[in-house]
């Protein structure tokens, strides 16, 4: 195994995405009439949304890891929550353990905000998610184009592709040659 690219996300670009997204959501808000005011209770349910998404964002990556067979562990390095792996995994699967809570989140929260259940943690849980799911929906679409028989190991802030010596693909333009 040689290792053929080592992927850390632009974080400047993921932050103003990310800041888009919000803005965005805001203007959705203000269409919906769903009162965004600054205040305690705002801030609140702010913090209630970012407590509960941050827990099952980082569970649905490990539970997804689990039932893969593989080995996770939990790490904290402010501001960053984590989950990472002990092995490495191969493509496909390190793709469906990064899109998975983006995708089971979003379904969650928008279908109990349409249902009208405790719409504004719902609201605010599904634009944190969505926020937060930025690096997930990077790793997913630096991979896609990747060599398929690619090992995927976790760098807590990236990833590093690994192939096998034998015979390879050509280079797809995702990697550059460490």
């Amino acid at each position: 195994m040689r290792k053929v690219a080592d992927h850390n996300p632009a974080r400047r670009i993921l932050w103003v995405i990310g800041i888009a997204i919000g803005v965005l959501a805001g203007f959705i808000n203000a269409h919906l009439g769903i009162d965004m005011c600054l205040s305690p209770s705002l801030f609140g349910w702010l913090l209630a949304s970012l407590v509960v998404v941050v827990l099952l964002h980082e569970g649905l990556h490990a539970a997804v890891a689990a039932l893969l067979g593989h080995k996770t562990l939990f790490g904290f390095h402010p501001p960053l929550v984590y989950v990472t792996f002990t092995d490495k995994l191969p493509r496909g699967q390190y793709m469906l353990v990064a899109i998975t809570p983006f995708a089971i989140l979003n379904l969650l929260f928008g279908f109990l905000f349409a249902r009208g259940v405790l719409n504004l943690l719902c609201d605010l849980s599904l634009i944190v998610n969505s926020i937060g799911s930025m690096g997930d929906i990077w790793v997913v679409l630096k991979l896609a184009g990747g060599p398929r028989g690619a090992l995927i190991q976790d760098t807590k802030s990236g990833f590093e592709v690994w192939i096998s010596d034998g015979p390879t693909k050509p280079d797809l333009g995702i990697s550059k040659e460490v």
